[in-house]
């Protein structure tokens, strides 16, 4: 393996390609709004995409990754979500908020079970703890917007981090700060709901 020269930075999404997206389509081909292979082009996209194409390439991507009538997650979230992460450590806020809200959406309601396998199921309930391990894991990306000023960055950070620990002390200090000092309803109702949930 060569070393990156000094100064350089390694190329954004590396691996993307590397991954066999094919062998992560569901059974049922039409179970998914876009086929899995369409994911790289997909992530790239929203990694390129401003002003209002932000939020069409996201849906795109989320079309590929969530069962749009059930709300579960398909199996290729478990390897999306690293790319998803570093697309949240992106400079423009608008692409950090749209990929905030697709993990908090790829943890919501586990795994799609199409037949034969029923929601209990081993292969499934390994996928969801993989999945839930990975995007737990990149929570240092996430904590930096819950002090952006972009409020679709600010609230999926704190709805993704509400889900994921919101007994960690860290996240308590940020649910007392923006408690106190953000004036935003949506934000005061996310963090009422994340209380209750405690």
């Amino acid at each position: 393996m060569t070393a990156s020269p000094r100064g350089s930075r390694p190329e954004p999404l590396a691996g993307l390609d590397s991954v066999d997206w094919a062998k992560f389509r569901p059974r049922n081909r039409r179970d998914a709004e876009r086929d899995a292979c369409e994911i790289p082009d997909l992530i790239r996209g929203l990694a390129r995409a401003e002003g209002r194409a932000v939020h069409e390439w996201g849906e795109a991507l989320k079309g590929a990754l969530i069962h749009g009538h059930s709300g579960l997650y398909f199996r290729t979230v478990e390897p999306a979500a690293p790319f998803l992460i570093e697309l949240c450590r992106s400079e423009r806020p608008e692409v950090a908020a749209e990929a905030l809200s697709i993990l908090l959406s790829c943890i919501g309601d586990g795994p799609f079970h199409p037949e034969p396998l029923r929601p209990d199921d081993t292969e499934l309930s390994e996928v969801e703890t993989r999945t839930w391990a990975i995007i737990h894991a990149g929570r240092a990306a996430y904590y930096p917007w819950l002090r952006s000023s972009h409020w679709g960055a600010r609230i999926g950070a704190l709805e993704l981090l509400g889900v994921l620990e919101p007994k960690a002390p860290e996240f308590q200090r940020e649910l007392a700060r923006l408690e106190a000092s953000d004036g935003n309803v949506g934000i005061q109702q996310a963090i009422r709901e994340i209380r209750l949930d405690l």
